[in-house]
C-alpha cells in the first residue's frame, strides 16, 4: 500500500510542477520541488495489477544497487501527450533499503547530465527493497504512468 502513496504523491507532485506556468524560453531541463512520500508502497499483485514483467537487467540492478546509482523515472504530465524524466541516486544502501536522493530538476531527455553540483537534493528517500522494485511497474490509478526506465550505472 505504500508504494501505492508513493507513486500516487509522486504523481501528483510531478502534475503540479508540470502546470505551473513557465515562461516561454524555458530551458529543456527545468525546477521540480522535492518529493516526500506520504506512505510505502502497496505490492502490484496485492492490488490486481496486471502488467507485462519488468525488464530483469533493471530488477537486477535495483536488487543490488550501487551507491551514486542514478534511477530515471518517466512520467507523462497531466494534460500532455509527451514523457519527461525525473532522477534519483542511490546515496545509501543497506541489506534490506536503499536511500534515494531526489532531483532538483525533470528533463524531457532521459540521458540529461545529472552530473551538476546540486542537481540532487540532500534529503534521502528511504525505500526497502522490495518498494524499489516496485518502480518499474505502473500502479494502479497513476494517471501519470510513472515508472522506472533505466538505472545509469559507472561501469
Amino acid at each position: 500500500m505504500l508504494a501505492l502513496f508513493r507513486i500516487t504523491g509522486l504523481a501528483l507532485l510531478l502534475g503540479s510542477a508540470a502546470c505551473q506556468s513557465q515562461p516561454a524560453n524555458t530551458a529543456d531541463v527545468v525546477a521540480a520541488p522535492a518529493i516526500t512520500p506520504a506512505a510505502a508502497p502497496a505490492s502490484a499483485a496485492a492490488v490486481g495489477l496486471l502488467t507485462a514483467p519488468p525488464d530483469t537487467t533493471l530488477a537486477r540492478r535495483i536488487q543490488r544497487p550501487q551507491l551514486n546509482d542514478v534511477y530515471v523515472v518517466a512520467y507523462q504530465p497531466a494534460g500532455g501527450t509527451g514523457e519527461r524524466y525525473f532522477f534519483y541516486r542511490v546515496s545509501r544502501t543497506t541489506p534490506t533499503t536503499v536511500d534515494l536522493l531526489p532531483a532538483r530538476q525533470e528533463s524531457s531527455d532521459p540521458a540529461a547530465n545529472v552530473g551538476a553540483a546540486g542537481f540532487f537534493t540532500d534529503k534521502a528517500l528511504t525505500y526497502t527493497r522490495a518498494e524499489a522494485l516496485e518502480l518499474l511497474q505502473e500502479q494502479p490509478g497513476d494517471v501519470q504512468h510513472t515508472r522506472l526506465v533505466q538505472i545509469r550505472r559507472d561501469q
